[in-house]
């Protein structure tokens, strides 16, 4: 009985992975065709697969990282701050692919807390997870890019603890 449900739960997180595999590579195909820039703003408008591929990102996949990558040189409606605020949330995930993939400037502004109207709870805590993150991260390649975020983060950490408004 046992083996049955292993099997069960082996078999339905096969199909799950698969399903994402499936999404990427639409996606994928859909950003490399000739109606690249169509196919990515039906992406942005449809809610239910924008917010997969955003949810795909913070979650620091690196296959979802490089689709938003991609996705950035379409610049359509909101999408590049959706995009921009999923990369900073990737950073926690996987923080040494993610700062691999980033200019400067986009590590800085990643780790600047680019988060919508937060309160300082959520400000708070994008600090401290990320911060967790980084200081866990050793590799060599993105030293200075993670040194960058962590300058950032503690810029920001002063500001929330001297200089955080109170009628926000």
């Amino acid at each position: 009985m046992g083996y049955i449900c292993a099997l069960t739960v082996i078999v339905l997180g096969s199909l799950s992975r698969a399903d994402d595999l499936a999404g990427l590579d639409e996606i994928e195909a859909g950003l490399n065709s000739v109606e690249a820039h169509a196919y990515a703003y039906d992406l942005f408008t449809n809610d239910s697969k924008f917010n997969s591929v955003l949810e795909g990102i913070e979650s620091g996949n690196a296959d979802w990282i490089r689709i938003g990558k991609h996705l950035e040189q379409y610049n359509v409606g909101g999408m590049a701050t959706d995009l921009a605020i999923s990369f900073a949330k990737a950073v926690q995930s996987n923080p040494s692919y993610s700062l691999s993939v980033m200019s400067d400037y986009e590590v800085w502004w990643s780790c600047s807390v680019p988060l919508l109207e937060p309160t300082k709870a959520e400000f708070d805590s994008f600090i401290e997870s990320t911060i967790i993150a980084l200081e866990k991260l050793d590799d060599i390649k993105v030293f200075e890019k993670q040194k960058s975020c962590l300058d950032a983060l503690e810029k920001a950490r002063n500001f929330s603890e001297n200089e955080w408004p109170d009628n926000i």
